[in-house]
C-alpha cells in the first residue's frame, strides 16, 4: 500500500475544509474522521510514541494536521 499518496490525499482534503471554512461553521466532524484516519496511517508508519503521531493526535487544528502530512509527504518521492 502507498502511503504517500493516502497523506497527500488526506492533506487535500483538510485543506479544502479550510478554504471552504466548513471547520468553523459546525462541520468539525469532517476533520474529526480525517484526524482518524491520519493517526492510524501514522501508527502504521512510526508507531505511536512517534513524533508525528503525537503531534497531530494532541492538536484540534486542521493546520498543524496539513503541515504534519506535508512535512512526510515531502522527505521522500519513494512510497512507504
Amino acid at each position: 500500500m502507498c502511503f504517500r499518496t493516502e497523506i497527500i490525499r488526506l492533506a487535500g482534503e483538510i485543506e479544502q475544509l479550510l478554504a471552504s471554512d466548513q471547520c468553523r461553521f459546525g462541520q468539525e466532524g469532517e476533520f474529526v474522521t480525517r484526524k482518524k484516519e491520519i493517526l492510524v496511517i501514522l501508527s502504521t508508519l512510526y508507531g505511536e510514541t512517534s513524533r508525528e503521531y503525537r503531534v497531530v493526535q494532541l492538536s484540534s487544528s486542521p493546520v498543524t494536521a496539513v503541515k504534519v502530512l506535508n512535512h512526510i509527504a515531502g522527505r521522500s518521492l519513494c512510497c512507504f
